[in-house]
């Protein structure tokens, strides 16, 4: 039997770990078929090295570990994984695996290594060109699995569009990215929390945009894929939609502008198919009423009006999902934090409860295959 050191060592598959005991053989891939009577695979994206994404994921795994909610595969950097867990003293052992893997060990970090940064290095330390590519190329292979059904879900760690974008890749955000890729036509990002769940008309532009964007079509199909999702994901048989204004006073009856107009026409068209929707309701009321239980979600015209209010109750652990994707996408709703990356300030709650809501995701997705959150999306593939 090939011997081990406690810092690292390699098993019997050329698999290099990073802990007090070798780990076991892990070959390929199950497809999912193969997985049923397993704990879902799921794929979370190590984000930016040089942020506080290493640092959230192992804090979150490590508080995960007894629970057992999952089998997590990081893709991400081993040496940045390894030294994080060392720097914390955790009790995880992160394992470096081939493309695909059967064996899981709990309080294991099994890590796909898409990227290779020299151990010594801080977050600070690694160019940010090299950082920010990596950080894509993470998000990218996960898309790639997901879409071939080697994993169940994708949980993403912070990145920065900015850095991203600066060395030549056309990123918007995770998720633009993710529906492109996967040729999304129809797709809603809501942030949940357990107090507050906002799905958003649109989502990255100029708010000067906003308005111009503002069309029946759209606002009626994120109406109808937050309807779907409530149902499918978070046991919510009938959900209780209201759908702000954009306007101050929801634009009292065009004396602050026409978009409400447009956003009446959209809640018109779907009342007939009896989801219970209402609005547009002011916004400045209108979260404190969703705050008290009176609607299940609301649906909010563009990023900040939904954001600040998400915030406001769950800065700490509110969940950013994606749905109408053709695979389950979860990811924590916060930034890079490249202030604090490296120096064990980072909270992890957000990632805790985006892996976690990933797992019950899938599990119910395996329940019930024939969902019918991308109902949408697959007729107009047809």
């Amino acid at each position: 039997m090939r011997s081990f050191n406690e810092v690292s060592g390699q098993n019997d598959c050329g698999e290099v770990f990073s802990g007090a005991y070798p780990q076991k053989s892990a070959c390929e891939f199950m497809e999912i078929s193969e997985r049923k009577n397993h704990k879902p695979l799921i794929a979370i994206t190590m984000g930016d090295p040089r942020g506080i994404g290493p640092e959230v994921i192992v804090k979150a795994l490590a508080q995960l570990s007894r629970q057992r909610v999952c089998i997590p595969l990081v893709l991400g950097d081993f040496n940045i994984l390894a030294r994080t867990v060392q720097a914390l003293g955790l009790k995880l052992k992160v394992v470096e695996v081939a493309e695909g893997f059967r064996n899981f060990q709990p309080e294991s970090v099994p890590v796909l290594a898409l990227s290779k940064f020299p151990w010594k290095k801080f977050p600070a330390d690694i160019p940010f060109q090299e950082s920010s590519r990596a950080a894509f190329a993470y998000v990218e292979k996960a898309t790639n699995l997901a879409m071939k059904g080697k994993v169940e879900a994708i949980v993403t760690a912070p990145v920065s569009k900015e850095a991203i974008s600066g060395v030549g890749i056309s990123f918007r955000g995770h998720t633009e990215y993710l529906a492109e890729a996967s040729g999304t036509k129809e797709f809603v990002m809501m942030l949940a929390g357990k107090r507050l769940k906002v799905a958003l008309v649109t989502t990255h532009l100029p708010l000067r945009e906003v308005s111009g964007l503002l069309q029946v079509e759209r606002i009626r199909s994120v109406i109808e894929i937050t309807n779907q999702g409530l149902q499918d994901y978070f046991d919510v048989s009938t959900p209780r939609i209201a759908v702000a204004g954009l306007n101050p006073h929801a634009g009292e009856n065009g004396l602050f502008g026409e978009e409400e107009s447009i956003i009446s026409q959209a809640i018109r068209q779907v009342s007939p198919k009896g989801l219970l929707v209402s609005g547009p309701w002011p916004a400045d009321t209108l979260f404190c009423r969703a705050k008290q239980g009176e609607f299940d979600a609301v649906v909010c015209m563009y990023h900040d009006q939904g954001l600040i209010p998400l915030k406001l109750l769950h800065f700490e652990d509110a969940v950013n999902i994606t749905l109408g994707l053709p695979f389950i996408r979860t990811s924590v709703d916060h930034g890079v934090a490249y202030d604090i990356a490296g120096q064990n300030r980072a909270n992890s709650r957000s990632m805790q409860a985006a892996i976690q809501l990933a797992a019950q995701m899938a599990t119910k997705k395996r329940k019930s295959p024939n969902l019918k959150i991308n109902a949408q999306n697959e007729e107009k593939k047809i």
